[in-house]
């Protein structure tokens, strides 16, 4: 999902430290292009080593920078050029992301101890806004944030939503899409609480399943409350579980709010489509059983494997030791402070660095130790 940290730094801290209808699928080959199911997109020239939040470098496996989302809802568009087939997913998934190395235009997906390719990149509202400031909140809550994979002829796609947390559990069983929920297209400022009440789930290859309700939508989003998601969800499928109709895809969280990309506005600004014609130009995929994807805990299990065997005898520091360290140091400069203050031997701007000093040591390591 869109969060402040950075997405270099989380997968190296990782590394180190409602009923829904069921259906049967038949098909010949496994689906790689799946809902819900999780996608990589790999960096062109990963650097040989990365940076930790502590100051240090170490040595660094390719795969530490590939960038982890989840898979929209597959299927056939129509274009001017011949029928193409595509996933939807998140722009954010697929473009160059604040202190990461540029990613590919190859898109793949966790099976075994490998990655196979399912596709490349497709149209896409470009980079979306980060969102480290709060400044940039009203971005990230409107921007569309919309990517299409094209799709390999080689690789089967299904029309079934599912997905496994990263410890590999199920919240449910595979739900089958119907089609694109077809709202509305509103104008740019306008919002709606047309949909507000009304069910969704989404399915994310890192919290799997989640379920909430819908409060408003706008021209290109749409929001909802009660709907878990972390880091890596992101792009994965977002359905009404009532008809297994797609709404969207998962955008980001930001509070209690669960942010999603319109399907149905993607398609229209990717392809031209009218308004109100988006199921008569874009057919889910067939009914197919999904592959068997390695999950992101044991995906991340691997990258730590490799990140310890390419820093040998290296040992990370312990977040809550480092954490009371700091605390008690800071413990004693305010006591020592203030003894030398008694005297008049200390000036403001002394303690002012102080204070920031054993504050940002506190705040670097209370934030690793949650």
């Amino acid at each position: 999902m869109k969060t402040p940290a950075s997405l270099a730094a989380a997968a190296l801290l990782l590394s180190l430290a409602a009923p829904l209808t069921t259906f049967t699928a038949q098909a010949a080959e496994p689906a790689l292009a799946a809902p819900g199911a999780p996608f990589r997109v790999p960096a062109v020239n990963p650097p040989a080593q990365v940076a930790t939040p502590w100051g240090e470098r170490l040595n660094a496996p390719p795969e530490l920078y590939t960038v982890t989302c989840s898979q929209g809802p597959a299927g056939t568009v129509a274009t001017p050029a011949g029928p193409q087939r595509v996933m939807l997913t998140a722009s954010h998934c697929v473009n160059r992301i604040p202190g990461m190395p540029e990613p590919s235009t190859e898109v793949t997906v966790p099976v075994g101890d490998g990655y196979t390719r399912i596709g490349t990149r497709g149209p896409n509202s470009g980079p979306t806004t980060d969102t480290q400031s709060p400044a940039d909140l009203p971005a990230a809550l409107t921007e569309p944030d919309w990517a299409f994979v094209r799709i390999d002829d080689t690789v089967t796609a299904t029309n079934l939503s599912h997905s496994r947390d990263a410890a590999g559990g199920s919240a449910g069983a595979p739900v089958q899409l119907t089609g694109i929920r077809d709202y509305r297209t509103l104008r740019p400022g306008e919002y709606s609480v047309d949909n507000f009440g009304q069910p969704i789930c989404k399915d994310g290859a890192t919290t799997g399943r989640s379920c909430g309700r819908q409060i408003a939508r706008g021209r290109d989003t749409v929001y909802s409350v009660g709907v878990a998601a972390e880091m890596g969800d992101s792009g994965g499928v977002n359905i009404d579980p009532r008809d297994g109709a797609v709404i969207g895809t998962s955008n980001g969280v930001i509070g209690p709010l669960f942010v999603s990309q319109a399907a149905d506005r993607a398609l229209e600004s990717a392809y031209g489509i009218p308004d109100g014609q988006v199921n008569q130009a874009f057919q889910l995929a067939d009914t197919a059983p999904r592959a068997e994807f390695t999950t992101t805990g044991a995906e991340e299990e691997r990258i730590d494997r490799a990140t310890r065997e390419l820093n040998p005898g290296y040992v990370p520091p312990n977040p809550k030791t480092e954490l009371r360290r700091a605390v008690n140091e800071a413990g004693q400069a305010a006591h020592e402070t203030a003894r030398r203050a008694l005297r008049g031997g200390v000036d403001a701007g002394e303690v002012q660095r102080l204070v920031e000093k054993h504050g940002n040591d506190i705040a670097l390591w209370s934030g690793i130790s949650r």
